[in-house]
C-alpha cells in the first residue's frame, strides 16, 4: 500500500512545530520534548527525507507555530494555551520561533504557519494550497505525537487525504505515550512507516 500511495498520487512531505522553542534544549518550553526528539534521531531523520522528497519533485511543507507578540488569539480555554501565555515564547522574531538548525525552509519549500490553535490545518492555508497542487496523500513528521501529530493526521483524514505517518520522524515528551498513540491512534488512520520505507518508494516514481 505504501509503495502505490508514495508512486501513484502527488504526496506532500508535513514537517509539524521542529522549531527552537519546542526540539530545542535551551529554549523548548517542555524540557522532556527535545531530549525524546534527539534520542530518536528524528531532525536528522526529517532531513533526509526532506531531501528525498525535493529530489522526487514533490513538495515539502513547513508548519510552524509563531505566535503574535501580543497573543491577542490565544485564548485560554486549555491547559497549553494557559502555559502558552505565561510562557510568552515563539512569538514572531524570537529566538523560540526559528527552525531547527538544517531544517530550514528551502526557496523551493512551503510554509503554512499559524499563531494560535493546535494543529496546522486550522486557521491556515495548507488544505487550500494542497488542493490546489494537487496533493492525494501527505507524509506526516515532526513533534509532537502528544497533540500536533494526532491532530494533522485526524484533520488530514477528514479533509480526504491518504496519511502515511514518518514514525521515527516523529517524537512526544514521553517514550511510553508516544508507542501507545501510534499503536492506538494513528495506525487505524494512515500508513505508519519508517524515512527508508517512504525514501525508497519515492526512489520509484517516474
Amino acid at each position: 500500500m505504501l509503495d502505490s500511495l508514495i508512486t501513484q498520487t502527488r504526496t506532500a512531505l508535513l514537517i509539524n512545530e521542529m522549531q527552537l522553542g519546542v526540539c530545542h534544549p535551551d529554549h523548548a518550553m517542555f524540557k522532556a520534548m527535545p531530549q525524546e526528539a534527539q534520542k530518536r534521531g528524528v531532525t536528522g531523520n526529517i532531513i533526509a527525507l526532506a531531501d528525498a522528497f525535493r529530489a522526487a519533485g514533490q513538495p515539502v511543507f513547513h508548519l510552524p507555530c509563531i505566535h503574535r507578540r501580543d497573543f491577542g488569539d490565544v485564548k485560554r480555554n486549555s491547559l497549553i494555551s494557559a502555559m502558552s501565555l505565561k510562557h510568552r515564547g515563539m512569538t514572531e522574531g524570537s529566538p523560540e520561533a526559528a527552525f531547527m538548525p538544517g531544517l530550514e525552509p528551502r526557496p523551493e519549500d512551503y510554509v503554512s504557519t499559524r499563531s494560535s490553535g493546535i494543529f496546522a490545518f486550522l486557521g491556515t492555508d495548507l488544505d487550500l494550497r494542497l488542493r490546489r497542487m494537487g496533493v492525494e496523500t501527505v507524509v506526516v513528521t515532526g513533534v509532537s505525537t502528544n497533540l500536533g501529530i494526532p491532530g494533522i493526521v485526524m484533520a488530514a483524514v477528514d479533509f480526504g487525504y491518504n496519511v502515511v505517518i514518518a514514525e521515527d520522524c516523529t517524537a512526544g515528551s514521553d517514550p511510553e505515550v508516544h508507542d501507545m498513540i501510534v499503536r492506538e491512534q494513528l495506525r487505524l488512520l494512515g500508513v505508519v512507516t519508517s524515512k527508508d520505507e517512504i525514501i525508497a518508494a519515492l526512489s520509484k516514481r517516474g
